[in-house]
């Protein structure tokens, strides 16, 4: 099962992304980082696509909707991810994960297996308790307002929209919103990256953003990123294509991201309890395989 190798490294890289932003945005405004981020993604994979102006007009509205979707949804995230511990931000983004499985099961008619449900309550369970030991400032934990758990909310909401989206876009016998009209990874990619980059640079202009070229086109961070983006995406198409993967399961293996994400706080942010939270990966990593099973 190919799909579930492929979803598993989007979790790995996506967890190297989360951490690779919020070190990002200590040097780099959070427009910097997005328009970047996407523009040297789209860049990188021009040489790779192929058959992308074989599309119709429909499919260009579908991409150009998914597109506005993550567009809104990575400002919300990423002004939460600046504002919040990196373990706070996650503990309200596992909602992401409810509302993919919820899609899963209403839109695409997803049955939920028994394995399926022990392994979903695995992993929350692993999760919650990985941010139950918050790091503190000065004595005190930090509380985000209402504001930033909107924004965040908001976020998960929209991801787990585009999400739906992929797997419906990307089906082998054809997108039932395109009236049966077959897409494959490599066009979806394309258009879906020229479009969000476009978004970005739009907003800039109208709202006169200010922006170092030459210190963001110098960032490390942001050129690792963008490779982490096309080759995680990619992956998330391809696995989305196969007619066996299912929205609900792939919902699931992404939680990978969390594992990746307890070693980079404490290799990068110093942040303790790392024996607590490695056993509470032990219990994400038996949901995960319990839910594949």
């Amino acid at each position: 099962m190919t799909w579930i190798f492929l979803i598993l490294l989007y979790g790995i890289f996506k967890g190297f992304r989360e951490a690779l932003k919020k070190k990002s945005m200590e040097t780099h405004s959070v427009m910097e980082v997005l328009f970047f981020y996407t523009l040297f993604a789209f860049l990188m994979i021009i040489p790779f696509s192929h058959n992308v102006f074989a599309i119709s007009w429909r499919a260009h509205l579908l991409i150009l909707f998914k597109s506005t979707i993550i567009f809104i949804a990575w400002i919300c995230a990423l002004n939460s991810i600046k504002r919040l511990p990196l373990s706070l931000y996650s503990i309200v983004d596992m909602s992401r994960m409810l509302f993919s499985i919820f899609f899963g099961v209403i839109f695409l008619r997803e049955a939920l297996g028994v394995f399926e449900i022990i392994g979903m309550a695995l992993v929350i369970t692993g999760i919650t308790l990985v941010n139950l030991k918050k790091e503190c400032k000065n004595g005190t934990e930090e509380k985000p307002t209402k504001l930033i758990m909107l924004l965040v909310l908001t976020s998960c909401i929209l991801n787990s929209i585009s999400a739906l989206l992929d797997k419906l876009i990307l089906a082998k016998d054809g997108c039932v919103l395109l009236g049966g009209e077959i897409l494959d990874s490599s066009q979806l990619q394309f258009w879906y990256m020229l479009y969000l980059t476009s978004l970005y640079a739009l907003y800039i202009i109208i709202k006169r953003e200010k922006i170092n070229f030459k210190k963001c086109v110098t960032s490390p961070s942001i050129w690792v990123m963008s490779v982490l983006f096309i080759v995680a995406d990619r992956a998330l198409f391809i696995a989305n294509a196969d007619p066996e993967s299912k929205l609900t399961v792939m919902t699931l293996i992404k939680q990978s991201s969390v594992l990746v994400s307890i070693l980079l706080g404490k290799i990068i942010y110093k942040e303790k309890h790392i024996i607590y939270r490695t056993l509470c990966a032990i219990l994400i990593i038996c949901g995960i395989v319990i839910s594949v099973l």
